[in-house]
């Protein structure tokens, strides 16, 4: 039997063959005369992801669902059938998730009770937020009303019908005094301060990728807001209640923004795939 690389080798008896997928492939991979490069750049992963793939060590490979397409394409590799082996990966795998990426392990509980809590809070900031815009509304009418200037003149009284005419007592020449100069612009009344429009806050988690990746996003109640095969150019908002589970299966070529500033995958990556926990 030749593979597609070019190699040919005799078939091994059944009884010779290695029961378990990692150790098949590995088995398989050296009777063709492959290396672990060899096979790397056919299937487009690192080698350490073929390394852990013959090892068996689920726990540095993405989640089961690649898992078991990194299995089927290695066996095509090979020309060898995938069947078997996809049996006995699935006997050793967790059951699997509604969800592209499998058994996602959820470190914190969010219970109905504590979900009501926050909902419950968060109208508490916003019934507050409305109160204290109406407060300060008040409070600028009433400034912009109590320093308005009169613009009512004293009227003198009318004496009655029969009374005498009043004598004018003499008064000493006053000097006229000129009213001091009004800034130029100014009309004399005191202006209202501006109200400036509010800044829209910047999102709490964006993702952008430079290359093909693959991508998952869980929000606070396990619900997937996001589970895609992401092409080179593509920009993702995530809208949901946080806190945000996120595991991204090429970290590379993924650039990721939380509020604004840029996250750094590097501490949360190992065999370049990162997962994290946005709050």
């Amino acid at each position: 039997m030749s593979d597609e690389f070019g190699a040919a080798a005799e078939a091994p008896a059944a009884s010779d063959l290695p029961s378990g997928f990692g150790a098949r492939l590995k088995f398989e991979r050296e009777r063709l005369g492959l290396s672990v490069a060899d096979v790397a750049g056919r299937l487009r992963l690192h080698p350490n992801q073929v390394r852990a793939i013959e090892q068996e060590a689920l726990s540095e490979l993405p989640e089961a669902a690649y898992v078991r397409g990194f299995v089927r394409s290695y066996a095509r590799v090979l020309n060898a059938d995938p069947t078997p082996l996809l049996a006995d990966l699935g006997q050793k795998l967790a059951p699997p998730a509604d969800s592209v990426v499998d058994g996602m392990v959820q470190q914190r509980d969010y219970s109905p009770v504590r979900e009501a809590a926050r909902e419950h809070a968060s109208r508490r900031i916003v019934l507050a937020g409305a109160v204290l815009l109406l407060v300060a509304l008040g409070a600028l009418g009433w400034y912009a009303t109590t320093h308005r200037p009169s613009t009512k003149e004293a009227v003198a009284p009318t004496p009655p019908p029969d009374a005498p005419p009043p004598v004018a007592a003499p008064q000493p020449a006053a000097a006229s005094v000129a009213p001091p100069p009004q800034p130029a612009g100014t009309t004399g009344a005191d202006e209202a301060p501006a109200v400036t429009e509010a800044i829209a806050p910047a999102p709490l988690l964006k993702l952008r990728f430079t290359g093909p990746s693959w991508v998952e996003v869980k929000d606070a109640e396990g619900k997937v807001l996001l589970s895609q095969n992401s092409a080179a150019g593509a920009e993702y908002v995530i809208e949901g209640t946080p806190p945000y589970y996120v595991v991204v299966g090429d970290a590379a070529k993924a650039i990721v923004e939380v509020r604004g500033e840029p996250y750094d995958l590097a501490p949360q990556t190992r065999q370049n795939v990162a997962r994290f926990t946005v709050n």
